[in-house]
């Protein structure tokens, strides 16, 4: 039976970051929530039909696939549409103070916390307190950590910032990938859940404004370091309460920052292979944070807090010790600011449009922008058929960006036009932006094909100028 919302909070506040050693660990369900699951048997049969078709990889560790064929497919998708919620729609925007956290509200929230203004010198000062514990030379230990934001630093200098804000970036994941990742995922935990509703007690809201400068700068870190989108695996220690929720078809939220190792193998550290879960995950905004990190040789890609999985398998090996559990990364847009982008090329890690989607992460930290990839018009219907595209319709801050041509669709001309006259038929009235190479065709093509009604809220435009206009909100 899952643990109540108040034994996972008293969990969360118990905690004590500055006494708590690098292999202290927090139970899993402080950190994941069930969004929700597929209960008609019939997608449950189609769902494994599909996974089986498309096979797995060679055997991998403890007897089980390093990979199987469905995670890197877009297709699979279209399972979002028969998820049962937790919440129904109404309780997910208007009372989301119970057990299940949905909207990501997590980098406002943040900003909150945060009673001064945020600095190199704040943010060395509470890490220096946090790494301060019996039998560890502190000194030593913040001087490797200044030592490696100022190698690093160049990168984040590179991406706009001043040299404070870089070095600040830069040790803030130093610190996460130090002996300290369990206390900022704990920190990310309590300030997702109170951003949603939950009551967190006075010490604790005292604490958190003033490690939330660590969050905040390692927020803004990962905001300039771009998506990494491929396979990585994650070791954890569940309980068999916590097992029992990753079925297939189950729909999982992580709200705190979560590491994983790029690739399809795990780790070889002791500390990692000796636990009896391994996540096999194919990525979409995991950021890879190898050249800021402490443990290179680990590769590691870490996922933001509010970063959501669809289940596909859960096999059991070794008498039934180890579990490994595959999943993809899929984006639902609960946010206070969401984006569905169509293109038939999203999915190919050289798309060039790749970098307006990480522009819009890291030009305004609280406004947050999720986007929603779908490479077709199908794809893009089907998730907003879904519970979650639903919860979207009609709402200001929810756009959709799509190009006219699409290669991987039958009429390849007009893709972008009909997208956009199934989205009104499906009472979606959201503002809608055509970026193309051929202006006065894609008129045309609206022209002949949509009513006046249909093109209202549509603007066409080469200019990227105006895409990251509008993706930004601006």
């Amino acid at each position: 039976m899952s643990r109540s919302v108040n034994e996972i909070i008293t969990d969360l506040t118990r905690f004590n970051p500055r006494t708590a050693t690098a292999q202290h660990r927090l139970s899993h369900d402080c950190y994941m929530i069930l969004v929700g699951y597929v209960q008609d048997k019939k997608q449950l049969a189609k769902l494994k039909n599909m996974i089986e078709s498309l096979g797995e990889t060679t055997e991998g560790e403890y007897g089980a696939a390093a990979s199987i064929g469905i995670m890197e497919c877009e297709n699979v998708e279209f399972i979002l549409e028969h998820i049962t919620l937790q919440h129904n729609s109404e309780e997910l925007l208007d009372a989301r103070n119970e057990h299940f956290v949905y909207e990501d509200n997590f980098n406002s929230a943040l900003s909150s916390f945060i009673a001064e203004t945020a600095s190199l010198q704040k943010l060395v000062k509470i890490c220096r307190y946090y790494e301060n514990r019996r039998g560890i030379n502190v000194d030593n230990v913040i001087a490797e950590h200044n030592a490696r934001a100022t190698s690093s630093s160049s990168y984040f200098v590179e991406k706009g910032l001043s040299q404070n804000e870089a070095l600040a970036a830069a040790f803030a994941v130093s610190f996460y990938t130090g002996s300290k990742s369990e206390a900022c995922s704990r920190g990310a935990s309590l300030i997702a859940r109170q951003s949603n509703g939950v009551v967190i007690d006075d010490k604790t809201v005292q604490e958190l404004s003033e490690a939330s400068i660590i969050l905040y700068y390692l927020v803004k870190a990962l905001s300039h370091i771009p998506y990494y989108w491929g396979y990585v695996t994650r070791a954890c220690e569940l309980k068999d309460d916590e097992l029992k929720l990753y079925t297939a078809g189950a729909l999982i939220t992580w709200i705190q920052f979560s590491s994983s190792k790029k690739g399809k193998k795990v780790a070889t550290n002791a500390d990692f292979s000796g636990r009896n879960t391994f996540f096999k995950i194919y990525s979409l905004t995991g950021r890879p944070i190898q050249q800021f990190s402490n443990y290179p040789e680990e590769d590691e890609v870490l996922f933001l807090p509010h970063s959501t999985f669809l289940v596909f398998k859960h096999t059991i090996s070794h008498h039934g010790s180890q579990h490994t559990i595959y999943m993809r990364q899929v984006e639902l847009g609960l946010s206070a600011w969401s984006v569905l982008w169509v293109d038939d090329n999203i999915f190919n890690s050289k798309w060039e449009n790749k970098a307006h989607m990480e522009y819009a992460a890291a030009k305004e930290l609280n406004k947050n922008v999720h986007f929603i990839p779908k490479s077709s018009t199908e794809n893009a219907l089907s998730f907003l058929r879904s519970p979650f595209g639903q919860i979207l319709k009609n709402r200001a801050t929810f756009r959709i960006v799509t190009d006219m041509h699409r290669d991987n669709e039958q009429s390849r001309h007009n893709a972008g036009s009909r997208l956009i006259k199934g989205l009104r038929e499906l009472g979606f009235q959201n503002s809608c932006f055509v970026f193309t190479m051929q202006k006065d065709r894609c008129d045309q093509i609206l022209q002949n094909e949509l009513s006046e009604r249909e093109r209202r809220n549509v603007t066409v435009s080469v200019d990227t100028r105006d895409l990251r206009k509008f993706v930004n909100f601006e």
